[in-house]
């Protein structure tokens, strides 16, 4: 049957945020730290722990293979051991999945919207591994976005969570063209054409971005949206 967007790998891939994460971090794209949790007591990965043992970072906590923000609360963001175990507990029994931790990256949320495809020869150009600096002309990327989170009550923590999606959708606060320097907007999609690429994306998609405040802005890939999605 035919029908608009990407193939079924992609789609199911992009629904898996871990594996997801695998790829690009296969392919030298950057993405926060993380690590899968089955159980909550699973051993932590050594380089998410600091000389003293305790978390390097802040960590951000969120079932592996769901939509719109489902899990992700101001509760999320944790700071310790013992806070990393308990919201993947709480996660693991709501859930009943694999739950993901990640660097939590503080920042700007940016999202690089894609029309397109890439041929096999323009696919290869924009890997950032061999022409970092090359956007393909046969992709359109449309103005970032950003999600202005600072027009959010405080409780939300500064996170796009699923209350403001589902329950505050309609009172979305964005900026579009997202207030961004133009080498900044050239490498959102310069990195978003190399998501498309290694995901197998095809004809549309949304690339989301952290920018790093702590780290002069870089930009860490968050995940890839292939709409349309898996759904009737």
């Amino acid at each position: 049957i035919p029908y608009t967007g990407s193939k079924v790998l992609t789609l199911a891939l992009a629904l898996d945020k871990p594996m997801t994460k695998r790829i690009l971090t296969y392919h030298g794209l950057p993405t926060p730290e993380f690590q899968v949790f089955e159980r909550a007591d699973d051993p932590i990965d050594d380089d998410l722990l600091d000389d003293s043992g305790e978390l390097r970072y802040p960590m951000f906590v969120k079932p592996s293979h769901e939509g719109t923000s489902v899990g992700v609360t101001s509760e999320s963001i944790v700071y310790t051991i013992a806070q990393l175990r308990d919201q993947v507990a709480k996660q693991l029994a709501r859930y009943n999945q694999p739950i993901l931790a990640e660097h939590y990256i503080k920042g700007r949320e940016i999202t690089v919207g894609i029309v397109g495809n890439l041929g096999p020869l323009v696919a290869r150009r924009v890997h950032e591994r061999t022409a970092p600096n090359i956007l393909p002309d046969t992709l359109t990327f449309l103005p970032p976005l950003e999600v202005d989170l600072s027009a959010y009550d405080p409780a939300e923590a500064g996170v796009y969570t699923n209350r403001i999606k589902v329950e505050m959708a309609e009172t979305f606060y964005y900026l579009c063209p997202a207030p961004l320097a133009p080498e900044m907007v050239h490498q959102l999609n310069l990195l978003a054409a190399a998501v498309f690429r290694v995901t197998g994306a095809k004809d549309v998609g949304r690339v989301d971005f952290r920018l790093d405040e702590d780290n002069k802005n870089k930009p860490y890939i968050l995940e890839i949206n292939p709409l349309p999605g898996l759904n009737p």
